[in-house]
């Protein structure tokens, strides 16, 4: 990890503060350095320091010993908990939290956010520290959800709403385009079989056919009933009947008797 070169008089003026917020000094060890920063992951600290990570000698070694300044060590903690540090520039840490340059100067309450004159000024020297540039990127993360969020519903009714619309209409469709009924010619005929009523719109030949039609129907079913009514005649003895008609005399000479 590189940074910028830092004039001696800030480095001395920010290893005082170190030393009263966080109470170490080119003196003590890695491993006190570490504690006192809150450090979790010791070994990603260590090669953000150019050290080997898995040497745990260097635990126990002081950072004068190590050619580590107390300022070094901070920034280097910065950079493993937020991806860069207070001397990052605007531009680096708008990317490293990807967030949009424009909004991280107007939430920050630069003036003239549009302006790129602060994008190469580091966060140290416009008087932020990283700790406040996370605040605020969570605080855009929060609205982003939101805002995500209702988009999201706005769009999901509005589809419903465009879904609602469009089977409305398709259901008048359906009503509108309906097929006209068919009216049935009728043709009304009295016992006698005379003509009592007719449509208009029928022919005079297609009426005539009609009524014939049904005065063949009606024979048919005459004949049907009178052959019907021939096979249940009741049975006589032909014989019988053969012989009153031939020897009538006989049956005259029988009664006289």
């Amino acid at each position: 990890m590189e940074h910028p070169a830092v004039p001696d008089s800030v480095m001395i003026q920010r290893e005082k503060e170190i030393l009263s917020e966080y109470n170490f000094r080119s003196a003590n060890t890695l491993e006190e350095v570490a504690r006192k920063l809150l450090i979790a992951d010791i070994d990603r600290w260590k090669s953000y320091l150019g050290l080997e990570p898995e040497n745990k000698k260097l635990d126990s070694m002081s950072l004068q010993k190590l050619g580590i300044a107390p300022y070094r060590a901070l920034l280097a903690q910065q950079y493993s908990v937020y991806g860069f540090t207070e001397l990052s520039t605007i531009t680096e840490a708008a990317a490293s939290l990807n967030m949009p340059i424009k909004k991280m100067k107007q939430m920050l309450g630069l003036p003239d956010s549009i302006s790129r004159k602060w994008d190469h000024n580091s966060l140290q020297a416009l008087n932020f520290t990283p700790q406040q540039v996370e605040k605020i990127h969570q605080e855009f993360t929060d609205d982003r959800v939101g805002y995500g969020a209702s988009v999201t519903a706005v769009g999901m009714l509005t589809v419903f709403i465009a879904l609602l619309v469009t089977s409305l209409v398709i259901s008048q469709l359906i009503h509108l385009n309906r097929p006209p009924k068919i009216k049935h010619a009728v043709i009304k005929v009295s016992a006698d079989g005379k003509l009592k009523s007719a449509s208009a719109t029928l022919n005079h030949n297609v009426i005539v056919a009609a009524i014939t039609a049904l005065h063949i129907y009606q024979q048919s079913i005459e004949d049907r009933r009178r052959l019907v009514l021939t096979f249940r005649r009741t049975p006589t003895n032909q014989w019988r009947a053969s012989a009153v008609l031939s020897m009538p005399n006989r049956e005259m000479g029988s009664k006289r008797r």
